[in-house]
């Protein structure tokens, strides 16, 4: 049992503020995990798995997220400093897996309620260099506060 203890305003908008727990990956991939808790600091709390290409606040990345109270969400920044976007994933809360994908320049992203059976949330194209970081990343949506998600299963 991974336990991610994070603060930040968001990963949202052009920058992020967030705890990221990483490792290095080069080439393609994935990464799964269940997060098994995430404490409600406020309704957009999220911890969940992530793929960056730089550990910037501006940078690109592919994060599926499970919110504290607003359900799952696929968000990504397809560009440096650009604006992120946001696919909607079940309304629903932890504990439930969630994974992302790189294979070239398509991530994507999934859902599942047992980790056996997985529904794409959505795919985004962007360019980053071959080695990335992926790991597990929490914000509490409440700079100042901590939030707390517990991750299991990872891989």
């Amino acid at each position: 049992t991974y336990t991610v203890r994070g603060s930040g305003a968001d990963v949202w908008g052009t920058a992020d503020e967030f705890r990221f727990a990483y490792k290095s990956l080069t080439g393609d991939g994935s990464i799964t995990a269940r997060v098994g808790s995430v404490t409600n600091q406020n309704a957009w709390s999220k911890g969940g798995v992530m793929m960056r290409e730089t550990l910037s606040a501006g940078s690109k990345h592919a994060t599926m997220f499970v919110s504290a109270a607003r359900g799952l969400a696929f968000q990504r920044r397809t560009s440096t400093n650009g604006t992120s976007a946001s696919s909607a994933g079940a309304a629903a809360t932890a504990p439930y897996w969630v994974r992302v994908t790189r294979i070239g320049s398509t991530f994507s992203a999934y859902e599942s309620s047992d980790g056996s059976n997985w529904t794409l949330v959505g795919t985004a194209t962007m360019n980053m260099t071959a080695t990335i970081y992926v790991g597990l990343a929490v914000t509490s949506h409440a700079d100042g506060a901590l939030t707390t998600a517990t991750f299991t299963g990872v891989q």
